[in-house]
C-alpha cells in the first residue's frame, strides 16, 4: 500500500513469501518499463554485494537506450552503508526511474528504512494462511479454468500445505493433466504422485468423526504409499483444532462465512466439522492432543512411526474400541 505523500517511483516489497514477492516484482517492473526490451531498462543489484550509494547512483544515472528504467535490489536489507544517500534520494527521486527494494522485513529502527516505509509504496508479501490462502488458490483455479471439485481442492490444500509456490506448481500439474471431468480428491492424489493412496483429507475427517477403525485403515494405507509420518501427524492436529473451534462456536449464532473463516475450512465442510464436534468433549480433545504429542516425541526419539501413530489414534478414539485394528506385532 502507498503511504500518504508517497513518491510514485519508490517501492518496497516486504515479506517472507518468495512467490508473492516475485509476483509483485514482476508487476512493478511491467508497470515501470513494460514487458519487452528489458535488457537496457532493468538493472538488478543484490544487497549483500552492493552499497546504498551504488543503488542511488544507478537510480540517478539515465540511459541513452531507455526512457523508463527500473532499478531492482534483491535482499535489500543486506545493503552496506548507513543509507544517507538513499535518505537524500527519497526527497528528490529521478522521475524516469522506478526503484524497487525487496526485503523480508525492513528494519524500521534504521533511518533509511524508516523513511523508505514512510515514503515508498509498500507491497506486502507475507505468507498467506487460512481463508486468504484458500481464496488465492480458488482464484487461480478459476483463472486457469481448471475443473476441480470441492473435495479435490481440499485434498490439494491438505496435501501441499501453505507453501504458495508449491501450490501453484501442483495446479500446473493438474492443469496439464487435462481431465474433461472435474477432478475429485482421488484424482488429485493420483496426479500429485500418491498412487493408490486414499486422499489425505479422509484421514482428518475420520479422526474428527472418531471413526477409529477407518482412521487406522487410512493411516496404514497412507504409510504404505510413503506418506511422511509428520505430515500425517500434522493432519491429525489440524483436524482436531478445527473440531475444538467448532465445539466452541457451535452454541453461537455465527454466520456461515464467519464459521468458514474461524474454522479454517472450505465452505462445504462447515456442517461436517460442526457435526463431528458433537462426538467430543473438551476433556476428550485434551486427551487426544496429549496422545498426538506423545506420538510426536516417540517418533523423534526413534520409535516406529506406524506404532506411535496407531497408538495415538487408539487413545484419541477411546482406546479399546479400535485397538483391535492395530496390526499384530506392531
Amino acid at each position: 500500500m502507498a503511504a500518504r505523500g508517497a513518491q510514485p517511483g519508490l517501492h518496497v516489497v516486504a515479506g517472507a513469501d518468495s512467490y508473492l514477492a516475485e509476483e509483485a516484482l514482476e508487476a512493478l517492473i511491467a508497470a515501470a518499463v513494460g514487458n519487452a526490451g528489458r535488457a537496457d531498462s532493468v538493472q538488478v543489484f543484490r544487497g549483500d554485494e552492493s552499497t546504498w550509494s551504488e543503488v542511488v547512483e544507478a537510480a540517478r544515472t539515465g540511459s541513452l537506450f531507455a526512457s523508463r528504467r527500473a532499478v531492482v535490489v534483491r535482499s535489500a536489507d543486506a545493503l552496506k552503508g548507513d543509507g544517507e544517500e538513499m535518505v537524500a534520494y527519497i526527497e528528490d527521486p529521478d522521475p524516469s526511474a522506478s526503484l524497487i527494494l525487496l526485503t523480508v522485513k525492513p528494519d524500521k529502527r534504521r533511518t533509511v528504512w524508516k523513511r523508505l516505509t514512510e515514503m515508498a509504496r509498500v507491497v506486502p508479501a507475507e505468507p498467506l494462511k487460512g481463508r486468504a490462502l484458500r481464496a488465492r488458490v480458488q482464484e487461480s483455479v478459476r483463472q486457469r479454468r481448471l475443473a476441480l471439485r470441492d473435495d479435490g481442492l481440499e485434498e490439494l490444500l491438505e496435501r501441499v500445505g501453505q507453501d504458495l509456490r508449491r501450490l501453484m506448481g501442483e495446479l500446473d500439474k493438474l492443469q496439464a493433466f487435462g481431465s474433461p471431468a472435474p477432478l475429485s480428491a482421488e484424482d488429485v492424489a493420483k496426479v500429485l504422485g500418491r498412487g493408490l493412496a486414499p486422499p489425505l483429507y479422509r484421514l482428518g475427517d475420520a479422526l474428527a468423526a472418531r471413526r477409529g477403525r477407518e482412521t487406522l485403515e487410512v493411516l496404514h494405507a497412507l504409510l504404505e504409499e510413503g506418506e511422511p509420518p509428520l505430515k500425517i501427524l500434522g493432519t491429525f492436529h489440524r483436524s482436531l483444532r478445527q473440531v475444538r473451534g467448532a465445539l466452541a462456536l457451535r452454541g453461537g449464532r455465527a454466520a456461515r462465512e464467519e464459521l468458514v473463516s474461524r474454522l479454517g475450512v472450505l465452505p462445504f465442510k462447515v456442517s461436517d466439522v460442526l457435526e463431528a464436534s458433537r462426538r467430543w468433549s473438551e476433556a476428550d480433545l485434551r486427551q487426544a492432543f496429549v496422545a498426538l504429542d506423545r506420538a510426536d516425541r516417540r517418533m523423534k526419539s526413534g520409535s516406529e512411526a506406524r506404532t506411535a501413530l496407531a497408538s495415538a489414534v487408539a487413545e484419541a478414539c477411546a482406546g479399546e474400541r479400535v485397538r483391535s485394528a492395530i496390526p499384530p506385532g506392531r
